[in-house]
């Protein structure tokens, strides 16, 4: 089921398709994320854990080795044919991912540089990650650019379709076999008739970004970042079948696609009341026609020396791809083209997040270390409520922003929640 893991967890830890190097500072973070959705129109529910652990340590005076663990343990139920009558299909399904990864560090005077790689495995999910980044000072410190490059080699088990035609391919199953003995990195899967039932299929994934900070005074910073990604390869979900018309075929939607982004951050320091606001943007666009605005403010206060709170709200709203059709469409009038999919991240959507984190420092002083080991301890709480709100793919004016009064419509007083708790030590 890994295109529910990889969605889920986007959406909410915000992954990034590379694996950056941790902090230069000697350390451990521990955090373990609870994810829990409830579906709208009885369609199912998801939970996800997801424990990470990352470590970093000097190995010389200007280098350090990071390594990294993060796990995603899934289970939930959700419909196995995207049609009027989904509730129906609705299905159990559970899945578990694992990845590691690997980084090492150089830092000089005014430049960073940063290489890593990470491993990810699943059932029916292989990745292999490599990925560099950069960063330097220019001259009096008050400017840093920093740029960051991966190539991501995945591999997905699918149903052996390749001589039927679109609307006859079939979708996985929980039973289908997806062995490593024969599926690992290009070969087929062979049941006990010795009859080829699924196959492996690529994906590669190459990402850019470049960013720039700038210190604005001595209380304000300002960041832009531009990012930039191309996939190629099988970027279907497997197990999602479509009803179009009478059949009920694997989603089929391109093998390419383009993504950009524009980001920018402005942060505000408030010394007297001894705070922060921080406000933030996101435009991005891709070549599937999903377009998509993401606004967020957040307020951090010090509640005495060892308090921090943060308060936080985001808005976000996109617009479908242009293949993708409400399930009514599908059903009476067929495809919008050569492509169909049921995926709601290529829907139309409006989704809120409001939520606070909470973190208690612990530093040494005279000499005195925190626990006895620790120069720095910090314990985090975080809490997020999302509020999610998915809009008819074949109104437009609604697709557009036209519906602004009707902004979440969810039949529901809460859709999903998060929480996480975490503690990060340095020495």
């Amino acid at each position: 089921m890994h295109r529910v893991t990889a969605t889920s967890v986007a959406l909410v830890l915000g992954a990034v398709g590379a694996v950056g190097v941790a902090r230069a500072d000697d350390g451990i973070d521990l955090n373990t994320t609870w994810y829990q959705e409830q579906r709208q129109g009885g369609q199912g529910g998801l939970t996800v854990i997801h424990p990470q652990l990352d470590a970093t340590v000097d190995v010389g005076e200007h280098t350090n080795l990071a390594l990294g663990y993060s796990a995603d343990a899934v289970t939930g139920a959700t419909a196995a044919v995207y049609a009027v009558d989904a509730v129906s299909t609705a299905t159990a399904f559970s899945d578990l991912r694992h990845e590691g990864s690997l980084g090492l560090g150089f830092t000089g005077r005014r430049a960073k540089l940063g290489l890593s790689g990470s491993v990810g495995v699943e059932r029916d999910y292989l990745s292999l990650a490599v990925a560099g980044n950069a960063a330097i000072d220019l001259p009096g410190k008050n400017t840093n650019l920093a740029v960051s490059y991966s190539h991501a080699r995945d591999q997905a088990c699918d149903k052996a379709n390749a001589e039927l035609q679109p609307l006859e391919r079939r979708a996985l199953t929980g039973a289908d076999p997806c062995a490593k003995d024969y599926g690992v990195f290009g070969k087929d899967t062979l049941d006990a008739t010795m009859l080829v039932t699924t196959t492996w299929r690529d994906l590669t994934i190459d990402t850019a970004q470049a960013t720039v900070t700038q210190n604005l005074s001595p209380t304000m910073v300002l960041q832009a970042s531009l990012f930039g990604q191309v996939l190629e390869g099988f970027q279907s979900n497997p197990y999602r079948r479509v009803r179009v018309g009478p059949n009920e075929p694997q989603e089929h939607i391109p093998d390419t696609r383009a993504r950009v982004a524009l980001s920018v951050r402005l942060n505000r320091w408030l010394p007297r009341l001894r705070a922060a606001v921080h406000v933030s943007g996101r435009a991005y666009s891709d070549s599937w026609g999903v377009n998509s605005g993401t606004v967020e403010l957040a307020y951090s206060q010090y509640v005495g020396s060892s308090l921090l709170l943060r308060l936080r709200a985001r808005a976000y709203q996109q617009t479908a791809a242009t293949f993708f059709k409400d399930a009514f469409y599908y059903e009476t009038e067929s495809t919008a083209g050569s492509y169909f999919t049921g995926d709601r991240e290529l829907s139309p959507v409006r989704n809120a997040v409001i939520g606070g984190k909470l973190t208690l420092l612990s530093v040494a002083e005279d000499d005195k270390k925190v626990w006895g080991l620790f120069d720095r301890v910090d314990w985090n709480l975080k809490a997020d409520v999302f509020l999610l709100d998915e809009l008819p793919a074949d109104d437009e004016a609604a697709n557009l922003g036209g519906r602004a009064t009707q902004f979440l419509t969810s039949d529901q007083l809460l859709d999903a929640f998060e929480l996480q708790l975490g503690l990060r030590t340095a020495w």
